[in-house]
């Protein structure tokens, strides 16, 4: 019993306890799961319900970054090889190329160059969550899908984070944010959904909905 819609350039939040159907929310709309009543469409085409034979030359249109960064990057990688990953199952360019646009992304999402030759487990959690960030841009998405990405980051990182944000939702990418960070959830999102008991209980403009909270 959730509907919404997100346009080019909007920001929903997703808030709720835990247990309210938030991460299964997610999963629905990610492809991760199938509906058992609805449907779900991205970009007018249905999503839900079609062979992955036929969603995965999409699934680029869709990228999504997850609460725990450690967990979400492989270990064994480095911070390039993590971010040139995604321009190589897609032959997005020459090596030199991918090289180039990574450099530029770390640089983006403040990500220090030098760091780009280590391994996950030498980064705090605030840097592997900027990767893990830049790991979802690479292929510039239409809608980016964030599960509690402010959890593990420093006030100073997090407000860092929400800039980034919020620049590329001026620039068209549209976001759907899964946050308990109420004053994030204001700042960042047009509309915001709320959920309980895997039901939405109300929806609307954020400002006007943390207000009556």
């Amino acid at each position: 019993r959730v509907s919404f819609e997100t346009q080019p350039g909007e920001a929903w939040g997703v808030i709720g306890e835990s247990g309210a159907g938030k991460s299964t929310l997610l999963q629905l709309v990610l492809g991760l799961l199938e509906p058992e009543e609805g449907e779900v469409r991205l970009e007018g085409e249905p999503w839900s319900q079609v062979p992955e034979r036929l969603r995965r030359p999409r699934r680029l249109r869709m990228q999504a970054v997850f609460q725990d960064p450690h967990a979400s990057l492989p270990p064994h990688r480095t911070g390039w090889e993590i971010l040139q990953e995604p321009l190589d199952i897609w032959k997005r360019g020459t090596k030199a190329d991918r090289r180039e646009a990574a450099a530029r992304m770390a640089a983006r999402v403040k990500f220090p160059e030098a760091a780009l030759s280590q391994k996950p487990a030498a980064w705090s959690g605030g840097l592997a969550q900027r990767l893990a960030v830049a790991r979802a841009l690479m292929l510039e998405p239409a809608l980016l899908v964030l599960d509690e990405p402010l959890s593990a980051l420093d006030p100073t990182l997090a407000g860092h984070l929400l800039e980034l944000l919020a620049e590329l939702k001026e620039a068209g990418t549209a976001l759907l944010l899964v946050s308990h960070d109420l004053p994030a959830v204001t700042r960042l999102c047009d509309q915001a959904l709320v959920l309980y008991g895997g039901e939405m209980m109300c929806q609307g403009p954020s400002a006007a909905l943390m207000e009556e909270a």
